[in-house]
């Protein structure tokens, strides 16, 4: 059925909703760690993974393809082979400086149009940023290294993007407060802690 979808991230919001679903009917009639419960949660999670690379790809997806392109020739030690195309990076940061926030939020408002599990829906939001993050932090560890030291991006865009996750979480974090959320401490036990995050915020920013 989820052939009959015509974008395929239109396919993996249809596939997780339905994986989300059948996994609480088994969690209901079987143990956790049953056989089917297990199987279905390996789907869920792989459909979960796909659907956060096609959530990023619109507004993102030319940091997300720079990353993947250049990354294994840094790896195998092959520097001195790749062009730096300085268009290309002045585009890719100005970008991302002027849309990240649109961006994100148009992700965040997707996901909560797309997924009826409200659980479900704020662990797969946490992955998409997560996953941003990580992103942003192997571009600027691209961006560190020769032949693109020399190369100056703009300051404090990664302080902003984890500042925005931060307000995010706040934001999370006070609905879950309220009714009718306030009755579900375990999804609010899950959420990662704003001071873990701030934590990282310090850890991970990078001079140039």
């Amino acid at each position: 059925m989820a052939a009959e979808f015509p974008g395929r991230k239109e396919q993996l919001v249809f596939l997780i909703n339905n994986y989300d679903m059948m996994l609480a009917v088994l969690t209901e009639r079987t143990s956790d760690d049953s056989k089917e419960s297990e199987s279905f949660q390996q789907l869920l999670n792989a459909r979960t993974g796909e659907y956060v690379e096609e959530a990023l790809a619109p507004g993102f997806g030319g940091m997300m393809t720079f990353v993947k392109d250049t990354e294994p020739a840094l790896e195998r030690g092959q520097a001195s082979r790749i062009k730096v195309d300085q268009a290309r990076l002045q585009q890719i940061v100005r970008g991302f400086s002027n849309d990240w926030k649109r961006n994100i939020d148009s992700i965040n408002q997707d996901v909560m149009r797309s997924f009826s599990n409200f659980k479900n829906g704020q662990g797969i939001l946490q992955a998409v940023l997560t996953q941003l993050i990580q992103y942003y932090h192997r571009f600027t560890k691209i961006l560190s290294q020769p032949p693109f030291s020399n190369f100056k991006n703009g300051q404090g865009i990664l302080q902003a993007v984890l500042t925005q996750l931060i307000q995010y979480y706040h934001r999370f974090t006070k609905i879950l407060s309220q009714p009718p959320f306030s009755s579900m401490a375990g999804l609010r036990s899950q959420l990662v802690n704003i001071h873990h995050i701030m934590v990282e915020v310090k850890k991970h920013r990078t001079q140039f």
